[in-house]
């Protein structure tokens, strides 16, 4: 009987452990963690808010150059034509591409409201599954604050 029992709790054991370890984070390369409810995807890193969004590449409307923009608040200057725009003109100014902080790739992107913003509310890798959500609570610029 007593080895039975004990049959029995190692076996619960071993089904609770394999149940449990997907969820919790590893040490390794792939540190798994839920992502928000609003993103309704699994990500593996991630950030929030215009002061940590991804860099981007633009298009100058002048030569139409392509310009990089790393820091969401650095000023878009164009090194072919030297047009220079404010970083808070971005919306004005065609996006090429967001480009993932973590493995550089280019990522996917677009809107939640488009009636209500005219820049990018969210971006995914789908190379590494990095996540950036704008922040609604910021005012409706991007050099909001």
């Amino acid at each position: 009987m007593g080895n039975a029992v004990r049959t029995v709790v190692a076996t619960l054991k071993w089904a609770g452990e394999r149940l449990v370890a997907p969820l919790r984070r590893g040490n390794g390369p792939n540190k798994f963690r839920l992502s928000s409810m609003e993103t309704a995807t699994t990500t593996y890193d991630g950030d929030h808010g215009w002061a940590r969004r991804p860099p981007v590449t633009v298009a100058c409307p002048r030569c139409d150059t392509e310009i990089p923009q790393y820091d969401s608040r650095d000023d878009i200057d164009c090194h072919r034509c030297v047009a220079e725009f404010p970083y808070d003109e971005l919306p004005d100014i065609e996006l090429l591409s967001m480009v993932c902080p973590v493995c550089e790739n280019d990522m996917e992107y677009g809107q939640r409201h488009p009636e209500q913003f005219d820049f990018p509310e969210w971006a995914t890798c789908h190379n590494c599954r990095y996540h950036w959500e704008f922040e609604h609570s910021y005012s409706a610029y991007p050099g909001g604050h």
